[in-house]
C-alpha cells in the first residue's frame, strides 16, 4: 500500500476512533514530511504533512497526555527541518520545544529524536550564532553514537553534523579542527550505499564544498580543485531546476575554485570563476536579500582580492566599494 493512501485511509478511519489510529496516521504523516525531493515543489506537501502531525500530535497529548510527547517532538522537528520559507525564529521554537519533550531521554527513540532536534537547531543557527550551533552539532553527534546501530538516513544525519561542526570551527578561526571535522564527514557520505547518497544529494554537496574550502585554507589547491570538480557539475544541473536552493553551495563552491586557480597563478581561471560565483550571489540576493545580502557582501570582499591579485586594480577597487557601501546600509 502506497504511502499516500494509507494516509487516506488514516484520516477515515482516525474520524471515527481518535486513540487507535490517530498515532498511525501522525507517523505516517512524518515520514511523508522526511520524504527528500530535490524539487521545490515537493517542499509544500512536506510541509503540510508535518503541520498535520504536529496538529494530530497536539490533540493526541490533550487527550492522552505521558503517552505521545515523543512523537510530538518528532514531528515538530519534521515541521522545523524543512527547507520552506519559515523564519528561523520558529524553528528553533520548535526545535526548543521538542528538546523539552526528550532531553532526559534514555530510549532509542527519545534520543534519536533529540539528536534531530539538537542537529535542526545547529543548522538553522550555523550562519548567525556559530558557537552556539557548534555546541548543538556535537551533542547532535554525541547523542546520534547512542544510538547505534543507525539506519542510512541516520548516519546521513551524523555525518550532516560534522558537516555543520567544520563550518563553525572555520567560521570561528579553527582551520584544524575544520578540517577534520569536514574530512570525517566527506568519508561518511563516501561509505553510504549509491543510492542513499543520491537521496541526500544536497547535504553530500554541502560536505564535499565545506571540505574543498578547508583544503584551500591550507594551499592544498590541486587536492580542493579535484575534489570540486564533480559536485559542481552537480549542483550547476540542480541550479536549473531550483536556483534558490542550489545556488548558495554552487556559489560557495566557486568562490573556493577562483581562490585554488589564483593559488595556482591562474589569475584569468580565477577572474573569471570569481565573477560567476558574484553573478549567482547577485541573483540570490535581489530574490532574497534577507538571507543573501551579507553574503554577497563577502563575495565581493573575496573578488576584490583576486582581482588585486591578477593586477585588475581598478576593477578590485570598484569591488571593494561596493561591498563597503552594501555593508553601510
Amino acid at each position: 500500500m502506497s504511502l499516500a493512501v494509507r494516509i487516506t485511509l488514516l484520516r477515515q478511519l482516525t474520524r471515527v476512533d481518535l486513540a487507535r489510529f490517530g498515532p498511525k496516521l501522525a507517523e505516517a504523516l512524518v515520514t511523508r514530511s522526511h520524504q527528500v525531493k530535490i524539487r521545490r515543489s515537493f517542499v509544500a506537501r512536506r510541509t503540510a504533512a508535518a503541520d498535520e502531525a504536529v496538529a494530530l500530535y497536539r490533540r493526541l497529548v490533550q487527550v492522552r497526555p505521558g503517552r505521545h510527547e515523543v512523537g510530538l517532538a518528532r514531528a515538530l522537528v519534521a515541521q522545523g527541518s524543512i527547507p520552506d520559507d519559515r523564519t528561523v525564529e520558529s524553528a528553533l521554537a520548535q526545535g526548543r520545544e521538542a528538546i523539552g519533550y526528550v532531553e532526559n531521554a534514555t530510549d532509542r527513540d527519545g534520543l534519536v529524536v533529540l539528536a534531530a532536534a539538537q542537529l535542526m537547531m545547529a543548522t538553522h543557527l550555523q550562519a548567525d550564532a556559530p558557537e552556539d550551533a557548534l555546541t548543538l552539532a556535537e551533542q547532535a553527534h554525541g547523542t546520534w553514537l547512542r544510538c547505534t546501530p543507525l539506519t542510512n538516513r541516520e548516519r546521513v544525519n551524523l555525518a550532516r553534523s560534522r558537516t555543520v561542526v567544520g563550518h563553525c570551527r572555520a567560521t570561528l578561526g579553527e582551520p584544524a579542527e575544520a578540517l577534520a571535522a569536514r574530512e570525517e564527514a566527506v568519508e561518511m557520505f563516501r561509505r553510504l550505499p549509491f543510492w542513499t547518497r543520491q537521496k541526500y544529494t544536497p547535504a553530500r554537496l554541502d560536505a564535499v564544498t565545506g571540505l574543498a574550502h578547508s583544503l584551500a585554507t591550507y594551499g592544498r589547491w590541486t587536492e580542493a580543485l579535484t575534489l570540486a570538480a564533480d559536485p559542481r557539475e552537480d549542483l550547476v544541473f540542480w541550479s536549473r531546476w531550483e536556483p534558490r536552493r542550489a545556488l548558495p553551495t554552487l556559489s560557495n563552491l566557486l568562490l573556493v575554485i577562483a581562490r585554488c586557480h589564483a593559488g595556482l597563478d591562474e589569475p584569468e581561471a580565477a577572474v573569471t570563476t570569481a565573477a560567476k560565483a558574484i553573478e549567482h550571489y547577485r541573483w540570490l540576493a535581489e530574490h532574497d536579500p534577507v538571507r543573501q545580502r551579507s553574503r554577497l557582501v563577502v563575495a565581493l570582499r573575496a573578488q576584490a582580492v583576486i582581482l588585486q591579485a591578477a593586477g585588475r586594480h581598478e576593477e578590485a577597487a570598484r569591488a571593494a566599494d561596493e561591498a563597503e557601501t552594501m555593508d553601510s546600509r
